[in-house]
C-alpha cells in the first residue's frame, strides 16, 4: 500500500524536499506517493533579485532569473498547480481551489512574504520615494530609481526581523557602494544602513566583522533602530529617532503563511511552531516544516532549506518505518556575502556558533 506525502509550497524548500524524498524512496523500493502543490508557474532565483537593481550582466531582466517551476520537478513527484485554501491536521486533509487532498504525512514549505502596509507611511511612497529589492517588481523599479539618483542621503533600512536572507541588505549596501563609485557619485552620497539589530548581523562574530567592514567603506550604521514611520524626507523609529533620506531602500516586515496560523500550527505571524532539532510541527502529528515558514532560530535562506530537506526526508522515512524522528537539524547555514568590486566573504554557522571563513 502506498504512503501519501503532501508537500505544500513550490519554492526552493518544497522542490528540494519533494525531489529528495522521491529519490530516496525509490532507492529503498518504497511505495511513496509524493504530491507537490503550489501556484508559482515560474521559479524565481531569489539571490538574482539582489543584482537586478544594478543591471549586471545576466541579471538585466526577469527572464534572466526565472524558469518554469515544472523544469525542477524530478521523477516520481506529482506537481499540481493549485491555490491552497486550508489545512486540517486532525483530518489530515488539505483543500485547494480545485478540490481536497488527503495525506499520511504533510510537509509545509510555504515560505514567507513581505508586508509593505505594515509600516505607517510606506505604502503611499512605495515605488516612488521608497523602494525594495526582495521582490522582482520592486527590484526593477529600484533599478530605475538608482539610475536617476545623483547623490544625497541613500538610506538602506531593515524594518524588523526576521527577514529572508539577513545578509542581503548588507550585500546591497556593498554593491550600491561599488555602483556609486563607478558612477563617480560616491563622494557626494551619504550611505547609511539602519537596522533593528545591535549591528550589521545576528551572530556575534559576524556582527563585529561585517559592521567593521561597512564602516571601513564609509557606511554609517544606525543600530537598534526598528522602523515605525516613513515620511517624504525621513524615517522614524518607535523611540522617535529619525534618519533623513533622499532615496530609501527598505526591507519591509516579513510574515509567514496565514494558512499556518489558520490551522493552529503557527506563532501568530504565520511561522510554524517547529521543533528546531527534528523539524516536526509542535502542535500536530505527522507534520514537518522547512525553509522560511519555520520559526527555528536560523536564517531564512536557500542553503538552510537545502540542509533542512535532508533532515526532513530522513525523519519522514524513519517515521514511515515506525521509528522516531532523530534530532539532526543544527541550523546549518552558509553563504557567500557579496562585498563589492568582485570580492566576497564566506560565512558558515549553525544554531550555536559560526562566523566568517575567509
Amino acid at each position: 500500500m502506498a504512503t501519501y506525502v503532501l508537500v505544500l509550497g513550490d519554492g526552493t524548500g518544497g522542490l528540494v524536499v519533494s525531489n529528495l524524498l522521491s529519490k530516496q524512496a525509490r532507492a529503498k523500493d518504497l511505495q511513496v506517493n509524493v504530491r507537490l502543490i503550489g501556484n508559482s508557474p515560474l521559479h524565481t532565483y531569489q539571490p538574482g533579485v539582489l543584482f537586478l537593481p544594478f543591471r549586471k550582466p545576466g541579471y538585466r531582466s526577469l527572464a534572466d532569473i526565472q524558469r518554469k517551476n515544472s523544469d525542477f520537478v524530478g521523477p516520481g513527484v506529482e506537481y499540481l498547480s493549485e491555490t491552497i485554501t486550508g489545512i486540517d491536521p486532525q483530518a489530515r486533509t488539505v483543500t485547494t481551489d480545485k478540490g481536497s487532498h488527503c495525506y499520511d504525512w504533510l510537509v509545509l514549505a510555504l515560505g514567507c512574504r513581505t508586508l509593505v502596509d505594515a509600516i505607517e507611511g510606506l505604502p503611499e511612497r512605495w515605488g516612488t520615494r521608497a523602494h525594495g529589492f526582495y521582490t522582482p517588481d520592486s527590484a526593477l523599479k529600484l533599478a530605475d530609481a538608482l539610475e536617476k539618483f545623483e547623490g544625497g542621503d541613500l538610506l538602506v533600512d531593515i524594518a524588523e526581523m526576521p527577514i529572508k536572507c539577513p545578509v542581503a541588505p548588507l550585500e546591497f549596501v556593498c554593491l550600491v557602494d561599488e555602483y556609486l563609485t563607478q558612477r563617480g557619485i560616491r563622494s557626494r552620497t551619504n550611505l547609511t544602513l539602519m537596522t533593528p539589530l545591535s549591528g550589521a548581523f545576528t551572530k556575534p562574530i559576524c556582527n563585529e566583522m561585517l559592521t567593521d567592514m561597512l564602516v571601513a567603506k564609509g557606511v554609517k550604521v544606525v543600530a537598534n533602530a526598528p522602523l515605525a514611520v516613513v515620511t517624504d524626507k525621513e524615517v522614524a523609529c518607535p523611540d522617535r529617532k529619525t534618519v533623513p533620506y533622499d532615496l530609501l531602500v527598505t526591507i519591509p516586515p516579513h510574515e509567514g503563511s496565514e494558512l499556518i496560523d489558520a490551522a493552529d500550527l503557527g506563532d501568530g505571524l504565520g511561522f510554524g511552531l517547529t521543533d528546531k532539532l527534528t523539524l516536526k510541527a509542535k502542535k500536530a502529528e505527522r507534520v514537518f516544516l522547512l525553509g522560511d515558514n519555520t520559526n527555528v532560530p536560523t536564517s531564512k535562506a536557500g542553503s538552510v532549506a537545502h540542509f533542512q530537506a535532508e533532515v526532513v526526508v530522513h525523519n519522514l522515512l524513519r517515521e514511515m518505518a515506525g521509528e522516531e524522528s532523530e534530532p539532526l537539524a543544527d541550523g546549518h547555514a552558509n553563504c557567500f556575502i557579496e562585498t563589492g568590486f568582485g570580492k566576497a566573504i564566506l560565512v558558515d554557522f549553525n544554531y550555536d556558533r559560526g562566523g566568517p571563513i575567509c
